[in-house]
């Protein structure tokens, strides 16, 4: 039984290494007010990816959770305390990206003085390259690791008469 954990545990281990250095890619790809941005936004290709391996994550957090045989109370604290930090990690990325965008508007400004406001809101907005660093960072990858164990923690509640009787069998 132990073994299966641990072996459970590895492969976790190594998806979340495999997620963070996608995200460390995705932050990579930040572009800066003083440079130019060029056409697209190379940081979709990892968050692609990141995208494609989130129900591999769920699969092998539940697969974890079902081999150590967590208790009801443990998946409705695990539940619980991982949406508490989910909304306050949000909370807080939603503010720091605020602030991010009000800090690079002024940077375009001050080393190029004025600037037509449609440019300004475009190179702050979701998909530019210049808000990359807002995407990908330690808060994201918290973010995204959590909604993957809150996900596993749920399924693993809704269905846990089903796996513990087939466990006992």
């Amino acid at each position: 039984d132990w073994m299966r954990i641990v072996k459970i545990d590895r492969l976790i281990v190594a998806l979340s290494i495999f997620s963070g250095l996608l995200v460390s890619l995705g932050r990579s790809t930040q572009i800066y007010p003083q440079q130019i941005s060029g056409n697209g936004n190379l940081g979709f290709l990892p968050l692609l990816l990141l995208l494609l391996l989130f129900p591999i994550g769920i699969v092998l957090m539940l697969k974890w959770i079902r081999e150590a045989q967590l208790r009801f109370l443990s998946l409705i604290g695990l539940s619980t305390s991982t949406t508490i930090y989910l909304v306050c990690g949000i909370l807080y990325q939603i503010e720091q990206f605020s602030q991010y965008q009000v800090l690079v508007k002024q940077q375009v400004i001050a080393d190029r003085g004025t600037i037509d406001g449609d440019y300004l809101t475009s190179i702050t907005s979701m998909p530019s390259p210049y808000m990359n660093s807002q995407y990908f960072n330690g808060n994201t990858f918290l973010i995204y690791w959590a909604s993957i164990l809150l996900m596993a923690s749920l399924i693993a509640w809704w269905t846990r008469e089903e796996w513990q009787i087939s466990e006992s069998d």
